[in-house]
């Protein structure tokens, strides 16, 4: 889990692995436990897969929050909106049928925004516990296999990842989903 400001918030953001089975059978159940033990803090769940490193969800919260305060904020949720921006993607439809936790998912990534660091450490804890399973490292989440994943969940070319000026495939596939990220305003023009 790490943990980060942005603006007026904390935001502490994790992808584990493994969640136990009866958290996911109802994945509105899910939400519902999960709001309840963040209270007046906000928390979003997510099918991972398409997660290469917890900044790429981190920079989905920042590009969320800075919508909002510009105005440019497609849901009128900061919950919803953190999915669009992760997904760089406009269609809300779109985003919860390709996000959404279901029975089976393998992964599930949360994103905890709160008032101060304490409370945003106190929710990661409490959906941590709800959720099940194990902490990825930003190691396992730059396996090539997600790479593949990742690139085609966000329609990047092997000529992009080539043409990017990076340390490694990693880095340069995280490059180019950060950038779908923070340009999506643009499709929307």
């Amino acid at each position: 889990m790490i943990v980060l400001r942005i603006g007026d918030r904390w935001v502490s953001a994790s992808v584990l692995r493994g969640p136990r089975p009866e958290a996911l059978r109802d994945p509105q159940r899910l939400l519902e436990s999960l709001r309840k033990a963040v209270g007046r803090s906000i928390v979003q769940v997510f099918d991972a897969g398409c997660v290469v490193s917890v900044r790429q969800i981190h920079a989905a919260a920042a590009a969320a929050y800075l919508a909002f305060r510009a105005g440019t904020n497609i849901s009128r949720k900061f919950e919803l909106e953190l999915l669009l921006r992760l997904a760089a993607d406009t269609q809300i439809g779109r985003v919860l049928e390709r996000l959404a936790v279901k029975p089976g998912t393998r992964e599930v990534g949360y994103c905890v925004a709160a008032e101060n660091r304490e409370r945003a450490l106190e929710c990661s804890r409490a959906a941590e516990r709800i959720i099940g399973g194990s902490a990825m490292s930003e190691e396992e989440l730059r396996r090539d296999e997600r790479l593949r994943r990742a690139m085609k969940f966000y329609g990047i070319s092997e000529e992009e990842v080539e043409a990017v000026q990076a340390t490694d495939r990693a880095e340069a596939v995280l490059i180019l989903v950060l950038e779908r990220i923070a340009t999506l305003d643009l499709k929307r023009r």
